[in-house]
């Protein structure tokens, strides 16, 4: 049986290469990575995305917030970097290593009818401060085929994450909770597209895949 099997063309992309990918991404647009609310990140810009501070009864202009994550790691099964013992890359799977940094501004804010001191009831934006605090993140997930405008692409979507050393266990959970979501939602916006794969002057159309095996991710079409 030949490599393309019953089609025409395969196509094939090595961890290695996606990794590669990932860093040239997001080492140019960095504002994937970065996310705050007005008193951590004053405007939307290509390092930083800017996002509403969350509303909270008695806090005057809501709590501001911010979440930075390092360029993520992904490792196509097998598994050739480790995992915590919870977690284990089946056939078909990836794996992502990240660590993430969560901040809140704990700045007293004046409360309704009190006066502020500086007669600001907001800290300037771009001038909150911590308390922050970093966690290394481990997920598991899988590629899935997704449309859009631009053509088709790939995206990783995580299914599980497992954090180490956070007790009690009912706070572990609870992050690994908002941390679930958070990695979701960053990684459904980094799409491989799959005009990028070409064999000579033709483009790819695909039939069949992804399917992740033998440390790549394959897929299988015609021209």
């Amino acid at each position: 049986m030949s490599l393309t099997e019953a089609e025409h063309i395969f196509g094939g992309i090595h961890e290695d290469g996606l990794n590669d990918f990932l860093r040239a991404i997001l080492t140019t647009r960095p504002h994937y990575l970065n996310y705050g609310s007005p008193g951590f990140v004053p405007a939307t810009t290509v390092a930083a995305t800017q996002m509403p501070t969350i509303p909270f009864p008695g806090v005057p202009g809501g709590i501001d917030w911010a979440v930075h994550l390092d360029i993520p790691v992904i490792d196509l099964h097998p598994k050739t970097l480790s995992l915590p013992p919870e977690l284990s890359l089946g056939p078909g799977q990836v794996s992502v290593r990240t660590t993430v940094q969560l901040c809140f501004d704990c700045r007293r804010k004046p409360i309704k009818d009190e006066k502020p001191k500086n007669d600001r009831e907001e800290p300037p934006r771009g001038e909150a401060k911590g308390p922050c605090f970093k966690v290394e993140v481990f997920a598991i997930g899988h590629l899935e085929r997704t449309y859009s405008l631009d053509g088709d692409a790939l995206v990783v979507v995580v299914d599980d994450v497992e954090l180490v050393d956070i007790e009690p266990n009912e706070l572990e959970s609870v992050i690994e909770c908002l941390l679930l979501q958070i990695l979701r939602a960053v990684l459904a916006d980094i799409r491989l597209p799959l005009r990028a794969l070409r064999v000579d002057a033709f483009t790819l159309t695909l039939t069949r895949g992804p399917e992740v095996e033998d440390d790549q991710v394959k897929v299988y079409g015609n021209v």
